[in-house]
């Protein structure tokens, strides 16, 4: 397994020759993107501590009824906070008055609205949008949403001028229909779309990938050992030599990483507590790709 490899010291200061292994059939123009666009959030992007960052889709859901769905969040039992959307019919008391769906997973909802928008664009626009911050993100939906409404089986959004403009092949009549299911998930109830596919695009996973391949690099071309990674990046050498197996991913793998197509359940914490086989097929094969 990679990370026993790893562990065992048998990548320092020389590459690792696994089955068809090749550093290069990720584009390598796709990677210098990330990078620049992880520099610049850095730099263009920090806030302070403490600070909160807005809501994805603040002010663009209303339930069935028309009532707005406003922000709320849970902290459940096991101390993970979770996000929501509201109908302001519950939130003000009015039971009676709320829409079929009272409440919905923020997660499940604004993945669901990116993954629609990003079906638009270019493999590297989509790569780009995974790693914009919210407020990027926002702006560039307040260009094309005008509104979503949450049904009971399906969710519609409405599409401003430029919205109907780039999404013309996708919804001619101005306005998108998705047909939904309720599923049980963390957090409660979760929308997902009916064909089931992902609507996950991981941002945190994006730039974990990315922090790997640069380890790798370090490693393998700059001559670096795990000790000394590890003190030039602020962190020991055990999470460097955890992380670093992501840059071993197979290139297929990490392109629907990259692009937001992975199976739902393939996150961060996932691949961190668990071995990576060495074998590309393997790999796909263990993370549920088909």
């Amino acid at each position: 397994m990679l990370r026993n490899a790893i562990y065992a010291g048998r990548i320092a200061h020389r590459g690792v020759s696994y089955a068809g292994q090749h550093p290069g059939i990720v584009p390598q123009d796709l990677w210098d993107q990330v990078q620049a666009l992880l520099t610049e959030n850095r730099q263009g992007g920090s806030r302070t501590a403490g600070a909160s960052e807005p809501c994805l889709l603040s002010g663009f859901l209303f339930d069935d009824r028309g009532n707005a769905m406003s922000p709320s969040h849970a902290r459940k039992a096991n101390g993970r906070r979770y996000r929501y959307y509201v109908s302001q019919a519950v939130l003000q008391g009015r039971q009676e008055g709320a829409g079929a769906i009272r409440r919905i997973s923020a997660e499940a909802i604004e993945s669901l609205t990116e993954r629609m928008l990003c079906k638009s664009l270019s493999k590297a626009k989509q790569t780009e949008w995974a790693l914009l911050s919210i407020e990027q993100k926002r702006e560039r939906i307040k260009r094309l949403i005008e509104r979503i409404t949450i049904r009971a089986e399906n969710v519609e959004i409405g599409l401003t001028g430029p919205g109907r403009d780039l999404l013309v092949d996708t919804a001619p009549s101005g306005s998108i229909h998705i047909a939904t299911v309720m599923r049980a998930g963390a957090g409660g109830r979760q929308i997902v779309p009916r064909d089931g596919a992902s609507t996950r695009v991981d941002r945190s996973l994006v730039k974990a990938i990315a922090w790997a391949r640069n380890l790798r690099h370090r490693l393998e071309h700059d001559g670096k050992s795990l000790d000394e990674l590890a003190r030039e990046d602020g962190c020991s050498r055990p999470y460097v030599s955890s992380m670093i197996r992501l840059a071993y991913l197979a290139p297929g793998i990490t392109q629907s990483i990259l692009h937001g197509t992975q199976p739902a359940q393939l996150t961060l914490a996932d691949l961190m507590e668990r071995d990576i086989p060495a074998n590309w097929s393997q790999q796909r094969i263990a993370f549920g790709f088909r």
